[in-house]
């Protein structure tokens, strides 16, 4: 009887493991919508939204919301400012998130830089903000979950042990007629 070669052996377990779902992978990731992206009333109002949205979405596909089904959120710029002074640009931007009908996160960050890279600038402050509300949220709702299962799961621990309260007064109540 003739026997595999070893390599042939090492070449199959290689390709198991490289075929196989990286743990990370495996979850039930939930689908996040943006219900609505605001930004202050003005000239830019549309041209920052048309820049945010994306940056929201591409930090959502990112970020670990645990396990779900479904997780809508919201977000609207409160502050945004690029101005220049001198060989000095600064842009500045406040973004609060919500998650719809609970908690809400926010992100306020302040940089400066040259005045001819002002859009890549505000790009880059646009992002910072996202990322930064978008993780926070992500860490409320992972939290939240966490604490439901925990309701829950003690819960059903005080039913169970009620139950098995009623049993056993239900057998002493047997065993004493």
């Amino acid at each position: 009887m003739r026997r595999a070669p070893t390599w042939l052996l090492a070449l199959f377990m290689g390709l198991a493991v490289v075929a196989a779902p990286a743990p990370g992978e495996a979850r039930n990731k939930p689908k996040v919508a943006w219900k609505t992206v605001e930004a202050p009333a003005g000239e830019r109002h549309d041209q920052l939204v048309r820049a945010l949205k994306p940056l929201l979405q591409s930090a959502a596909r990112k970020a670990n919301f645990g396990e779900g089904k479904r997780i809508v959120l919201n977000a609207r710029i409160v502050h945004f400012t690029s101005t220049a002074s001198g060989d000095v640009h600064r842009v500045s931007c406040t973004l609060i998130g919500r998650i719809q009908g609970g908690a809400t996160a926010k992100s306020r960050i302040s940089f400066g830089g040259r005045p001819a890279e002002r859009a890549a600038l505000e790009k880059q402050v646009l992002t910072m903000v996202a990322n930064g509300v978008v993780s926070r949220l992500a860490e409320i709702v992972r939290v939240s979950a966490a604490a439901e299962k925990a309701r829950k799961a003690e819960s059903e621990k005080v039913e169970k042990a009620k139950k098995a309260a009623a049993e056993n007064t239900d057998a002493e109540d047997d065993a004493a007629e």
